[in-house]
């Protein structure tokens, strides 16, 4: 398994820094900055990638007239304070090949939302350091602070204020992720560094009286493809937690994230692994 990246408050700011890699182009931007109230939706399923070969899919894809897309590398690095803040609102700050995101829950405070993981089916995706300084001071109830600052500045005010509040890494994992659209979705079948698998459906899309028309075409292409829904076993962060993260997973678990107890996850054949 990975190396656990430490949450010790004593470190200097320049080591919240993640690394300095940039992605050649980013899959949505969604805040502009704090004060944009437009963002784009990203509605999302997972499937059993124990029964997936790539080499197959391939083929499976291009047969009905999709594309393959490639395989990428990137390494998420995710952040909280020690005793789960975040992860107790269902909320999730990473840094993705030095990118800055955060995933915030779809509808606050709507309980019935479906979840897989930790991760939400449908959510938010926020990018870039200003807007993510905003969505973090936000789910841990600091006033609200301007956040219209140059890429540089507000990088380095979302550092200062993750020292200031005690956010730290606390999970660390690198995916060789396969990628492939069919259909107006793109989908995606990875291989984590520590050992687990699973495949992604996704679609995008503006609003939210879209999202179950985005579902359906999620599960259309899915059947199309012949996959298989994960029952209770998650995806990569949440086998990771399991793993690795007992204070998040008794969180997660005590909020009604998680269940106690996942089903035993399958070996995976995803990405070439």
């Amino acid at each position: 398994s990975p190396a656990r990246a430490s949450t010790s408050s004593s470190r200097p700011a320049a080591h919240l820094r993640p690394p300095s890699r940039r992605r050649e182009s980013r899959r949505v931007a969604v805040m502009a900055s704090g004060n944009n109230k437009n963002f784009a939706i990203e509605v999302e399923r997972k499937y059993d990638a124990s029964v997936v070969s790539v080499d197959a899919l391939t083929q499976t894809v291009e047969s009905l007239g999709g594309e393959t897309k490639g395989v990428v590398t990137f390494t998420d690095v995710y952040y909280d304070t020690p005793d789960a803040s975040l992860a107790a609102k269902d909320t999730w700050l990473r840094a993705r090949d030095g990118a800055w995101e955060i995933k915030v829950p779809l509808n606050q405070g709507d309980d019935t939302a479906p979840r897989s993981g930790g991760e939400r089916s449908v959510f938010r995706e926020v990018e870039g350091p200003g807007a993510c300084l905003h969505e973090l001071n936000a789910a841990l109830g600091v006033p609200r602070v301007p956040t219209q600052l140059a890429n540089e500045g507000a990088e380095a005010a979302l550092i200062a204020a993750m020292k200031t509040l005690d956010v730290h890494p606390f999970a660390k994992f690198t995916t060789k992720r396969a990628k492939f659209s069919l259909d107006g979705a793109n989908v995606d079948v990875d291989a984590a560094s520590f050992g687990h698998g699973v495949c992604e459906v996704e679609v995008l899309c503006a609003y939210e009286s879209q999202v179950p028309d985005a579902e359906a075409k999620i599960a259309y292409v899915a059947q199309r493809l012949g996959l298989t829904p994960l029952s209770d076993s998650g995806g990569k962060l949440e086998t990771y937690i399991r793993r690795n993260c007992p204070t998040h997973l008794r969180v997660l678990v005590a909020n009604g994230y998680l269940k106690a107890e996942p089903a035993a996850a399958p070996l995976s054949k995803c990405a070439g692994s």
